[in-house]
């Protein structure tokens, strides 16, 4: 068998040679390395495109077993790429060139589909498995989850109870998060004592999962209670804590728990938690602070970071220095619609119509076209007929 690969792959190799050269395979590339231990080797660099390119070209020019571990691989390969054509492609292949597969090909298959927002492959690969475990249920909770589908994925969470299994920390994160979007705090408050109930209910999957649902909900004293009961808090744990005082209005809070997590030593803090701390500075009227917070920026590699630095802005506008907000926007190299946006809404909120239909024209220079939420700042900035008729042109 070995050798009919060998020779099979050789006479591909020395006919196709240029086209090999100058795509997927290396110029060196040696015949005796078997062609599953080829493919995997590409994706595990990373090198997905280049797997999936290697797979079609070789099993149209060379005639190979695919083995199960190496259909893995590309399946992970097409999740990362999110290309269900592709992923599609190698489920047919799995079809036609060998026996069912197996469990855990079915659960690649499940998360690649999930992830790749086909939700009817992935529910008939789920409904056609003889036999499922906790990676099969997650998996499709997790895929309606992740499209937006949460009552779908909430029902086959209790459809998951119902059948035994009891569910993981990935289940609990998935359809808390579910659970969030739906905003029903009935729902997030038994699905609390479900993961206290089970084996994963100190898992910070799950418990960071359930501080970011009692945000959203509102109940600041849910989430404070949930964190301080995490023995050992990673850095999701205190962004998720620190976003959470910001949002509800206990800005110092947030200010002291930004500064507890930096005192810990061991957290990197990214531009989001960075975001949380600016606007805590703003509503305090707190520039001194947020300057503080700014010269830390740097340290940790964020100075040009776009959203930190609008963030930044949106502060030093709500303390009234919109000299140091325009500065601020003027750092960040490619604004988009979204930071755009945001530098018009900090004129528009201060009544500085002028400075908001400036930014507006500069924007309109960039070929960026204004969606409702420009437009909607704009209106709250005007202050005269004249300058309506100007915004609405």
């Amino acid at each position: 068998m070995i050798n009919t690969l060998r020779s099979g792959l050789q006479y591909t190799v020395n006919n196709l040679k240029p086209v090999i050269q100058s795509t997927f395979l290396p110029i060196h590339f040696k015949i005796e390395q078997s062609i599953n231990d080829y493919i995997s080797s590409l994706c595990k660099q990373n090198l997905f495109k280049q797997a999936l390119d290697a797979f079609d070209f070789l099993q149209k020019h060379t005639s190979f077993h695919v083995k199960p571990s190496t259909y893995a691989q590309l399946i992970s390969a097409c999740s990362s790429l999110r290309s269900v054509d592709q992923g599609r492609k190698i489920h047919n292949h799995i079809l036609i060139h060998s026996c069912q597969p197996d469990m855990i090909l079915q659960n690649h298959l499940l998360n690649m589909y999930g992830k790749c927002g086909a939700l009817k492959d992935a529910q008939r690969v789920f409904d056609e498995m003889p036999k499922r475990n906790v990676v099969s249920w997650t998996s499709v909770i997790a895929g309606y989850s992740q499209q937006g589908q949460e009552i779908d994925a909430i029902k086959l969470y209790f459809l998951m109870r119902k059948s035994g299994l009891m569910p993981d920390q990935f289940t609990f994160g998935s359809i808390i998060r579910s659970c969030s979007s739906l905003s029903s705090i009935e729902l997030g408050r038994q699905l609390h004592v479900h993961v206290i109930k089970s084996e994963f209910g100190s898992h910070l999957i799950a418990q960071n999962a359930l501080i970011a649902m009692y945000t959203k909900f509102g109940q600041i004293a849910d989430a404070l209670d949930v964190f301080s009961g995490i023995k050992k808090k990673d850095f999701i744990s205190w962004s998720s804590m620190i976003a959470c005082f910001s949002q509800l209005g206990y800005e110092l809070e947030a200010l002291s728990h930004f500064k507890e997590m930096l005192c810990q030593g061991v957290y990197q803090p990214n531009e989001f938690v960075f975001g949380s701390a600016f606007s805590a500075c703003g509503s305090l009227l707190q520039p001194e602070c947020g300057r503080q917070i700014h010269g830390m920026i740097t340290k940790f590699g964020l100075g040009r970071d776009t959203f930190a630095v609008c963030s930044l802005s949106d502060m030093h506008a709500k303390c009234s220095l919109l000299d140091f907000a325009k500065t601020a926007f003027y750092h960040i190299e490619r604004p988009d619609l979204v930071f755009w946006n945001a530098i018009i809404a900090v004129f528009a909120y201060v009544g500085d119509a002028d400075e908001a239909m400036l930014f507006f024209s500069q924007m309109r220079h960039l070929a960026l076209s204004p969606d409702d939420i420009t437009v909607r700042s704009l209106l709250c900035a005007c202050t005269s007929p004249v300058t309506l008729k100007w915004v609405l042109i």
